[in-house]
């Protein structure tokens, strides 16, 4: 069976802290995955990676055919290196060039020749930051490049031979003319090179947590995160958001598409929570939910997304041994209607009863997987975790 989700060699560090090294794991649709790990072992983490919130510093992640996170090639940043470099050199080219054409004319002449020492100033900043792999190096790069094509073409089209190259009586367009047939071509490739995506990766572009929900990735969080001034009803309906299409506009001259999607989303806000549980307590605060509740309006909130793949992390965790019975006869619900789940756990019932399969994290590091008695019975898995005894679970 193909894999829905797919990571490989995932790794992911917060400065000289690596929170996880080097992470492979699969998720088959309709399948329960579960992790497990002590506190701090970067189960959260990973999480946050699949999820968009952090960004991976190594490896691949692959969701239904489309990649959310690929390693940079070393050729890509060789090129932009090469790039940036000829970038600087025709900056320092055009200095002399614009000072030949615009001092012999000007009535401020230091001030123009203060002008371009501050331009030239600006643009080995920018080099700089080009070599960095800086996101605002990436914007600024494209106001320079189209002044580079502003003067390329105004050298191409004022070839006047009595304008002569600084201190020499060499003309002008002896030098303007190939340097802007160079700087107007090296601009537009240039241009186009920034636009790719494996470049716009390298300077900080990604896809962003609401993308990942469209796509079909929902989650729940370690904490409860919900609206607790809102209704159980409403929390749904926000979950819902990611499949409504009314745009600004429809939305404040209230139209009958706005309207009908809004009903659908009302009634679809209904099923869920009836799938949950949680159907006669719509209209009451979230905030005056049980502890239990809250966490199945998190689940129902999620599925309100209509995910492929659902996130659950530690959804057991503060329940009682009725509310985890609960909570796991409803992760199956989740399984049969077709929905793939990656469950972050600390209570060993209730991930040996529930997962098909587990991965076990350790200080960021992937130390075991395999079936819930394979793990069980995993000598680095009880000193890592279950606390070195036997029959622990």
């Amino acid at each position: 069976m193909a894999s829905l989700l797919t990571v490989k060699n995932l790794s992911k560090s917060f400065g000289g802290l690596l929170a996880l090294k080097e992470i492979s794991l699969t998720v088959a649709p309709k399948q329960i995955v579960g992790i497990i790990g002590p506190n701090g072992a970067g189960k959260t983490t990973f999480f946050n990676c699949l999820s968009c919130l952090y960004h991976p510093s190594h490896g691949e992640i692959d969701f239904d055919g489309v990649s959310l996170a690929t390693p940079i090639l070393k050729g890509i940043k060789s090129r932009v290196r090469i790039l940036a470099l000829i970038f600087l050199i025709l900056g320092v080219i055009r200095l002399p060039l614009f000072w030949s054409f615009f001092l012999p004319e000007a009535f401020f002449k230091v001030e123009l020749f203060l002008l371009g020492v501050l331009v030239l100033a600006v643009r080995l900043f920018l080099f700089r930051g080009l070599m960095r792999h800086e996101i605002w190096a990436w914007g600024l790069m494209f106001i320079f490049l189209l002044s580079d094509l502003f003067f390329a073409f105004l050298f191409l089209t004022h070839r006047d031979p009595q304008i002569y190259l600084i201190l020499t009586h060499v003309p002008l367009y002896y030098a303007a003319v190939p340097w802007g047939i160079a700087a107007g071509l090296f601009s537009l490739y240039f241009m186009g090179v920034l636009c790719t995506g494996k470049v716009r990766r390298l300077y900080g572009f990604r896809i962003s947590p609401d993308a990942v929900c469209q796509m079909g990735m929902a989650r729940t969080f370690q904490n409860i995160r919900l609206f607790f001034n809102l209704s159980v009803l409403d929390n749904v309906k926000i979950g819902r958001h990611s499949r409504m299409l009314s745009g600004l506009w429809k939305t404040l001259f209230k139209t009958r598409f706005q309207k009908n999607e809004e009903a659908s989303a009302e009634k679809e806000g209904l099923r869920f929570l009836r799938f949950v549980g949680l159907e006669d307590k719509a209209f009451d605060l979230a905030d005056t939910l049980a502890y239990g509740e809250q966490r199945r309006l998190e689940i129902a909130r999620a599925l309100a997304s209509e995910p492929k793949v659902l996130l659950l992390d530690e959804p057991a965790a503060g329940m009682n041994a009725r509310e985890s019975e609960r909570l796991m006869q409803l992760v199956r619900k989740i399984q049969e209607d077709g929905i793939a789940v990656l469950i972050i756990e600390h209570d060993m019932k209730v991930m040996m009863n529930l997962a098909d399969y587990i991965y076990v994290f350790d200080y960021g590091r992937l130390i075991a997987q395999g079936t819930p008695d394979a793990v069980r019975k995993n000598r680095k898995v009880i000193d890592a975790y279950l606390g070195g005894g036997k029959g622990v679970c």
